[in-house]
């Protein structure tokens, strides 16, 4: 699997013009905690409720991985990248499959962001889909439709009668929605792995959580752009 660094992460925010220290997290935060519940009340309810976080865990960062390679691959430059080739050939193939891959990947990521989720987990869940939202205009140019749900579907018949240009706009190096998603999809990365960390060690010796750990480590680590 691959490792999503820093470095990654902050030439992608660069690429799309994203605040790296923009402190929306708080104020969904603050939306969560007016409504009755504290997000250490709801880090406890969520660990209370599944028992296998450091599992879900790992399958979030697992999907968070391959949304981010997904859109590396259709980020990509050079005479072989997927555009360039697509380009040369004049043939779609592997250029769907990489859109599609994108598609089933955001997909799969964005659901494992609403398993036992904390208010963290889901307000990156919200990011990918304000991602997709603000590009559902283009996708749906290209056969991409965003459902009610924020899961997107695509239709091979109308995406391939796209010219390769009109993809490239969306999904290439300077596509926004590819840019913003691989940076989300990063952060939901590294949460996932720490998340993972974070709660192999907290427990005491009579094997119980130490949620107060817990959230001090996660409110210290984690911003959207920070």
């Amino acid at each position: 699997m691959m490792r999503i660094t820093t470095t990654m992460l902050n030439e992608t925010a660069k690429r799309t013009g994203i605040p790296v220290n923009q402190p929306n997290l708080l104020g969904y935060l603050n939306k969560t905690q007016n409504s009755g519940n504290t997000l250490l009340d709801s880090l406890y309810q969520s660990q209370k409720a599944s028992r296998a976080l450091p599992s879900d865990s790992r399958k979030l960062q697992k999907a968070a991985d391959q949304l981010w390679e997904a859109a590396d691959k259709l980020t990509g430059t050079g005479e072989h990248s997927l555009f360039a080739e697509a380009k040369a050939s004049g043939e779609k193939d592997k250029l769907y499959n990489g859109v599609k891959n994108f598609v089933d990947s955001y997909n799969a990521t964005l659901s494992e962001t609403e398993k036992n989720a904390s208010p963290l987990q889901m307000y990156y869940g919200q990011m990918l889909q304000e991602a997709a939202g603000a590009d559902s205009k283009a996708l749906e140019n290209l056969g991409i439709t965003v459902g009610k749900d924020g899961k997107m579907s695509i239709d091979s018949g109308k995406f391939n009668s796209a010219s390769i240009e009109e993809i490239e706009k969306t999904f290439g190096e300077t596509g926004t929605l590819t840019q913003k998603v691989s940076f989300v999809a990063g952060r939901i990365s590294d949460y996932a792995q720490a998340n993972t960390q974070s709660t192999y060690s907290q427990y005491n010796s009579y094997g119980n959580m130490d949620f107060g750990g817990l959230y001090a480590q996660l409110m210290s680590k984690f911003h959207l752009y920070g």
